[in-house]
């Protein structure tokens, strides 16, 4: 527990984000998920590197710790490290791994010294990752079979550009992005130089994707029709509808792949060993890959 020692405390704990997790997560258990994000994640050691990063080995925190975090109503956690073995990553690649982490395993992330709840998170997904950009009449054709008719066009799409409502989808176009809404989802794709590693494992020949958020419409005063875990499970159907049909990936907010809405909701990672749907065996092949 050297690095979680006295002298690493507060103002010297290191600035890296760091996995919280409430229960162990078994090393083959930590690996299936991480190729959600890298496909080519791999053990060393008892680490796992992802894209240039290292996930430590869990290390268990009890209370004395945890009480040097200011952490109360936990009697013990278990703590990963995200360390860059190289330079650091570009746009805080190892901050959403930890938090992504943390969101799937029911944890938190701290940076900093500083603790937060992922699920907590309004930009957490999901997004669709294309090759190309639809073109209207067929983007808008696809989302009137998936989103619930707008009957106006509301304050916020005045605010953004001149929108149009047809048939019962918004829809704003210019050179540079593409926006439709119905009653209360928000679609928007521009295109986008920087590919996930979950994206470029089937794409690896692309140098520019059109990116896809699909998120709950909120209006100029606030307003939301959709929230929590409806929100999440609405806007993933719509989000693997608009991959399956423009033969695309889809991701959460954190670049980890997802199959089905319900991968979007806090804690939702199942282990497939313990999980009689998910008989596929997480493919380790270094010895190393034991159980922490």
């Amino acid at each position: 527990m050297s690095w979680f020692s006295d002298r690493l405390f507060f103002g010297r704990l290191r600035t890296g984000p760091t996995v919280l997790l409430p229960a162990e997560a078994s090393h083959p258990v930590l690996l299936e998920m991480l190729r959600l994000v890298d496909p080519g994640a791999c053990s060393d050691g008892d680490d796992i590197m992802v894209t240039g990063v290292r996930v430590t080995a869990g290390v268990e925190l009890a209370e004395p710790e945890l009480r040097k975090l200011n952490i109360d109503g936990e009697k013990r956690l278990w703590a990963h490290r995200i360390v860059s073995d190289g330079p650091l990553p570009v746009n805080g690649f190892d901050r959403g791994l930890a938090e992504g982490i943390a969101y799937r395993l029911g944890g938190w992330s701290m940076t900093r010294g500083l603790m937060s709840d992922p699920a907590e998170d309004d930009h957490r997904g999901p997004i669709a990752y294309l090759g190309e950009m639809p073109s209207p009449e067929e983007m808008a054709s696809l989302l009137r079979r998936h989103l619930r008719p707008a009957d106006s066009v509301k304050q916020s799409w005045q605010q953004a550009g001149p929108a149009e409502l047809d048939d019962g989808v918004v829809h704003l176009i210019r050179e540079d992005l593409q926006m439709y809404g119905g009653a209360d989802i928000l679609v928007s794709a521009v295109h986008e130089n920087e590919i996930p590693p979950a994206v470029y494992a089937v794409m690896p020949y692309a140098t520019q994707l059109v990116k896809v958020d699909v998120r709950p419409f909120e209006d100029a005063d606030g307003t939301t029709l959709l929230s929590g875990d409806e929100a999440m499970l609405q806007t993933g159907a719509v989000a693997l509808a608009i991959v399956e049909s423009f033969r695309g990936q889809a991701t959460d907010g954190w670049g980890f792949q997802i199959s089905e809405p319900g991968d979007l909701l806090p804690g939702g990672y199942r282990d497939p060993a313990e999980d009689p749907d998910l008989t596929e065996e997480p493919d380790i092949t270094d010895d190393s890959a034991a159980e922490v």
